[in-house]
């Protein structure tokens, strides 16, 4: 049997409203990527002081919590809790790495799985293979969202 599923296109809109001494400044980008095949979203327990290793971007065909780096165009970690930090950890396939603190109720975003996990002078070193989150504190919900195209 053939394939029914035909690509959609998948879109978010980031939309900010600062205020600041009553000035109100508001900003909205809408971010599109045409031909989804395949999209991923889930609410995951990470339990306290424990690193899970999240998402596997290094096969080659998607599968269980398993994305082909390549086809990545969007990606999305919440932090769903309302008093502890997260730690993202994203590790690329040339033993690089980078850990950033997301804090309470907020996301780290990107679009890409090229990364590098040193100074910056020309291509990117390295492609991105696992994704893992630490909660800090407690026990933290961790929400993904992952789209390919």
């Amino acid at each position: 049997m053939a394939s029914t599923i035909s690509g959609t296109t998948f879109q978010v809109t980031v939309k900010e409203e600062h205020i600041v001494k009553d000035v109100r400044t508001l900003n909205e980008t809408l971010y599109k990527v045409s031909d989804v095949t395949n999209f991923d979203r889930r609410i995951v327990t990470c339990p306290n002081t424990t690193s899970i290793d999240l998402i596997n971007i290094n096969g080659v065909n998607p599968g269980a919590g398993t994305f082909p780096s390549s086809s990545i165009k969007y990606a999305r970690i919440t932090n769903l809790d309302d008093a502890y930090s997260l730690i993202v950890t994203l590790s690329g396939s040339s033993d690089e790495y980078w850990s950033q603190e997301v804090l309470p109720t907020s996301s780290f975003m990107w679009t890409s799985a090229n990364i590098t996990g040193s100074e910056f002078s020309g291509p990117l070193s390295s492609t991105l293979e696992v994704v893992s989150v630490y909660a800090s504190g407690s026990s933290i919900d961790v929400e993904y969202v992952f789209v390919n195209a």
